[in-house]
C-alpha cells in the first residue's frame, strides 16, 4: 500500500463520518439540544423580567423586590427581574431619569456583598445602600449622590477610569468627553 492509497482511505473515512453526522441521528440530537438550550436561556433572561415605562406626563414611584424605592420621571423605562433572591443580583436597566433609594442588604450565603447595580448605555452604577439620582439624555448622563455613602461608577468605555461619587457630589459625562465629578450645585 503506498502513501497515496492511505490518504484516499482516510479522506473517504472522514467523508463518511461527516455525512453520518449531518444526515444521521446526531444532527437531530444536536438540533434538539440547541433548541432546549435556547428556550432555557430565553426563560431565564427574558420571561422573569418586568418592564415599566412612564408616559409623557407620568411620574411613577415603585417598590422593587428588595424594598428599594425608585421614582421614575416622564418618558423613562426601567427593566428588572421580578424577584431578587440569593441567586439573582439586584440589577436594573434604566433609560431616562430616576431617583433611587437603595436598601443596604446583608451579604449572601457566600459572604459576598449584595450590591445594587443600575445599568445604562454609558455606564453602570453600583451602590450598597444609598440615595442617588440618574438623568440620561441623548449621550449625556448626570449621576448625583443624595445621601451619605458613595456609589461606584463603572464606565463602559474602557479608556475611561472608573470612579466613586460621594455624598453631595455629582458626575457629569457626555459620550466621547471626559467625566467630571463636582460638588452638587457648582
Amino acid at each position: 500500500m503506498d502513501h497515496h492509497q492511505t490518504l484516499e482511505r482516510n479522506s473517504t473515512f472522514y467523508d463518511k463520518l461527516r455525512h453520518q453526522f449531518w444526515y444521521g441521528k446526531w444532527m437531530w440530537v444536536a438540533a434538539i439540544a440547541l433548541f432546549l438550550l435556547s428556550f432555557g436561556l430565553w426563560q431565564w433572561f427574558g420571561m422573569n423580567m418586568k418592564h415599566i415605562r412612564t408616559g409623557r406626563e407620568e411620574r411613577l414611584s415603585l417598590l422593587l423586590p428588595d424594598n428599594s424605592r425608585v421614582q421614575l420621571d416622564p418618558r423613562t423605562s426601567l427593566r428588572y427581574r421580578e424577584h431578587f433572591n440569593e441567586s439573582a443580583q439586584r440589577q436594573v436597566w434604566l433609560k431616562g431619569t430616576a431617583v433611587f433609594a437603595v436598601n443596604q442588604q446583608e451579604a449572601d450565603i457566600h459572604h459576598h456583598p449584595r450590591y445594587f447595580i443600575v445599568h445604562t448605555d454609558l455606564l453602570d452604577i453600583t451602590a450598597a445602600g444609598a440615595r442617588f439620582s440618574v438623568k440620561i439624555d441623548k449621550g449625556y448622563i448626570h449621576v448625583g449622590m443624595l445621601s451619605p455613602g458613595s456609589i461606584y461608577i463603572n464606565f463602559k468605555d474602557k479608556k475611561l477610569k472608573d470612579c466613586a461619587v460621594a455624598h453631595n457630589e455629582a458626575l457629569e459625562y457626555r459620550k466621547g468627553g471626559t467625566p467630571v465629578v463636582d460638588a452638587i450645585g457648582e
